[in-house]
């Protein structure tokens, strides 16, 4: 027993660090056992529970089930999954949600905490929303990997403001000095001039635009996910997370899209790969939008690029790609570092 309420506390753990929350009574007092989750369009409640707390949590999680239910339009979902997970060795009845409504999925697990093992309904997944790996996570006593504290607390985005003036900058100059199509067939991306080796064209290319919309549009997304990151990594680290993402940009284009291309597009990409693995990771605390929502921006952003000829999307995905790679070599390097000081 006591084995078991340690794994309860920390599986507890465990599902508050990946942005799960208790859900409380109309009068503030916690339901024991009960979490929820939204990830648009699907809203997640968990129930947890024991063979002797089984029938009480029950009912309360399938009175919250319906209760939730009238109030998923307002809360921007179209389907609603409750998950019951009975933590016990033996097999016992199943949880059931007795509420018809094609919206609601009920889901079945057993958690058997001595072969650290989900058994799940007939016909239905073992795996779910990364819960399966929390309980593992928790049968193993891994401590929660802390949240990231930012980098900077305070202070102004310097970088970000830097990279967006200088593009600012050269778009102005091109605009206006009647030298444009020059300027950007000497310094875009492009096969045939890295053949030549003139490999500064991988940095240059990156902060040149062709238009005030081209700018723009790159901008919206530096503002939004560049800033945050920016304050999350530090200026150092973002910087080197942009300029990397820029430079898989530029080889995957020369590699896969032999055309002169220019923009900051490719290395914002990167960060916006960035965020969304530290989103899948640590929720949306970070982003204040869900990994679901971040997942379809990236693929939808990402898909509609192949349907403009004008886009050189092979090099969103080697940015994409690039600022992934970089966040988890960051995230590897930190939890080393952590490891050597204790």
């Amino acid at each position: 027993m006591d084995n078991l309420i340690i794994f309860i506390e920390k599986f507890h753990e465990q599902l508050l660090a990946h942005s799960f929350l208790e859900v409380k009574d109309p009068n503030g007092v916690k339901m024991p056992g009960i979490y929820i989750r939204m990830e648009n369009p699907v809203l997640y409640i968990l129930g947890v529970f024991n063979k002797e707390t089984q029938q009480k949590t029950t009912n309360v999680l399938t009175a919250y089930t319906k209760q939730m239910a009238k109030v998923l339009e307002e809360m921007r979902c179209n389907h609603l999954v409750t998950l019951g997970i009975l933590l016990s060795d033996e097999e016992t009845e199943k949880f059931s949600v007795p509420y018809t409504d094609e919206r609601i999925h009920g889901v079945n697990w057993r958690y058997s905490p001595s072969e650290n093992k989900v058994f799940a309904g007939a016909g239905e997944p073992n795996r779910l929303f990364g819960i399966e790996r929390l309980l593992f996570l928790a049968a193993k006593g891994e401590a929660v990997e802390a949240p990231l504290k930012p980098a900077l607390k305070s202070g102004k985005p310097w970088v970000c403001i830097t990279i967006f003036l200088l593009c600012l900058i050269l778009l102005i100059e091109t605009t206006l000095s009647g030298r444009g199509e020059a300027i950007i067939q000497a310094f875009g991306i492009s096969r045939g001039g890295i053949l030549k080796g003139e490999y500064y064209r991988f940095l240059t290319s990156m902060f040149l635009h062709s238009g005030p919309m081209h700018l723009v549009s790159n901008g919206i997304f530096l503002y939004y996910f560049g800033v945050k990151a920016e304050y999350l990594f530090g200026r150092w680290r973002f910087l080197a997370l942009y300029l990397i993402s820029g430079l898989c940009s530029g080889i995957c284009s020369i590699l896969f899209h032999d055309v002169l291309a220019i923009g900051a597009s490719g290395a914002i990409y990167g960060v916006l790969g960035a965020m969304l693995v530290l989103t899948k990771q640590n929720g949306p605390r970070y982003t204040q939008m869900n990994y679901a929502t971040m997942l379809l921006l990236a693929f939808t952003s990402i898909g509609f690029g192949f349907l403009d000829m004008g886009v050189d999307n092979f090099a969103h995905i080697g940015g994409f790609l690039g600022g992934i790679l970089v966040f988890l070599i960051y995230r590897k390097y930190d939890r080393k570092n952590k490891e050597l000081s204790t």
